[in-house]
């Protein structure tokens, strides 16, 4: 009878671990990151005040970035990239119409050329 209360117990120990590996695992595949994406507004608003119109978080050149966009008060559209792992600004320039499909982001239509 004591075999079955220990070759249970050790069962029971055996899940318990594997499910508090998992969920370790499972919180570093989901955070890889050292910055929020609230601090990366903050950042980015620190730098460019105005308006946050959208945030991502995407690799690019294989490092993670957030971009934030933002709308100045005299209506300039800007684009404020920062480094997610640091929170360094990688880039600040004014965002133009045109996406990197060539839409026109506004309109939908294609730009002429």
């Amino acid at each position: 009878m004591n075999m079955k209360i220990i070759a249970g117990t050790v069962v029971a120990g055996m899940v318990l671990a594997t499910g508090a590996v998992g969920a370790v695992a499972a919180q570093t595949a989901t955070s890889p990151t050292a910055l929020t994406e609230a601090q990366a507004i903050e950042i980015a608003l620190k730098e460019v005040p105005g308006t946050v119109q959208e945030t991502e978080f995407e690799r690019e050149d294989g490092k993670e970035i957030f971009e934030v966009e933002i709308v100045t008060a005299d209506g300039v559209e800007m684009e404020v990239e920062i480094d997610a792992a640091s929170g360094t600004i990688l880039e600040i320039e004014q965002d133009d119409d045109y996406d990197d499909d060539d839409d026109y982001k506004k309109g939908g239509n294609k730009r002429a050329g």
